[in-house]
């Protein structure tokens, strides 16, 4: 189960591109270090890693994963709840590396870089108002899907794309994601990984509404212009 703390600060979060000269205290780093030791991932099958350092003078931490389409989703869904956990602790995060690998990292045997979140003390505010917020209106026919895409909605991805897309069916909820033009060579592995933050949201609006979901692979019908993820199934 994800902190039921995390949903109302996915209704304020914002990415910080400004930050303090002050570094991060000791506690803080403690802090961040348990954080990421309470990570829930989406696929317990699915390998990653998570790795709290420097680069270039930044504190940073570094996913890893094997480069597929679970497993960039599943690194999503976990980082996000490390950007919503250090927004409640007051530190600013932005994602960062658009899938470019740092020169000075060597990712563990197996799994490849795929993003980062940059933490610091903020040197602006750390919150917004919904107003603020420029994404797109998720529009649905399914009325048992609107508070879920309201949160998913929310959701910061590469490029502000938001790839995403919903279908209910019965208990399931099939998930995908918008097919690549020409964006494919850049948005392509950061597509996933955006796909995973936006099922954060969902599953924490689940929750919300007093239900649990569990993610698995299975079959679905095509849809134009989509690729089939993942399929959430809802109990409660």
């Amino acid at each position: 189960m994800l902190n039921p703390a995390f949903y109302p600060a996915m209704f304020e979060r914002k990415s910080i591109r400004k930050y303090s000269d002050t570094p991060l205290s000791e506690e803080q780093l403690e802090q961040v270090k348990r954080e990421i030791a309470a990570v829930t991932p989406l696929l317990p099958n699915e390998k990653f890693a998570l790795e709290l350092n420097t680069s270039k003078g930044d504190w940073r931490i570094f996913g890893y994963c094997e480069n597929t389409t679970l497993g960039n989703v599943n690194l999503g869904y976990i980082l996000q709840q490390l950007d919503l956990a250090l927004h409640l602790q007051g530190l600013g995060r932005l994602w960062f590396g658009f899938g470019r690998k740092p020169s000075d990292i060597t990712p563990p045997k197996g799994l490849t870089y795929a993003i980062c979140l940059k933490i610091g003390n903020p040197a602006e505010d750390l919150t917004r108002e919904i107003h603020e917020f420029d994404r797109k209106q998720s529009v649905t026919p399914d009325e048992h899907l609107i508070a879920l895409l309201e949160s998913a909605r929310l959701a910061p991805s590469a490029m502000n794309s938001q790839p995403w897309h919903f279908t209910a069916d019965g208990d399931n909820i099939h998930v995908w994601r918008q097919k690549l033009g020409l964006k494919k060579l850049i948005l392509d592995r950061m597509n996933l990984v955006d796909t995973g933050i936006a099922l954060c949201h969902a599953v924490l609006a689940l929750q919300r509404a007093g239900k649990t979901a569990t993610a698995k692979a299975c079959a679905a019908d095509t849809i134009d212009d989509m690729q089939y993820v993942c399929t959430l199934t809802v109990d409660g």
